[in-house]
């Protein structure tokens, strides 16, 4: 191999390395009590537009912009997030 693949590769590891160190700090930024009332305001609104049935987590996560990762760090599955919509959280 010729010295000018092997820096290459070591640049694009480390900016891989910077990037997912960037991702990590932005979903801490994220996690806040107004993004879990955000996401309870969209997934009533999915129930009642789509039942529970058919709802899908992708639709409320695409509603407000983030992640399934970021959902599923507020509620662990669907059923829990309709339980939460059902108390009044």
């Amino acid at each position: 191999m010729n010295d000018f693949y092997i820096e290459y590769m070591i640049k694009a590891q480390m900016r891989e390395e910077v990037e997912a160190c960037r991702r990590r700090r932005l979903l801490k930024q994220e996690a806040s009590p107004e993004l879990r009332s955000n996401i309870l305001k969209s997934a009533s609104y999915a129930f009642r537009l789509f039942d529970f049935e058919r709802t899908k987590v992708v639709h409320i996560c695409r509603d407000l912009g983030v992640s399934r990762r970021m959902f599923h760090r507020y509620f662990r599955s669907l059923e829990k997030c309709l339980r939460s919509c059902k108390q009044g959280e």
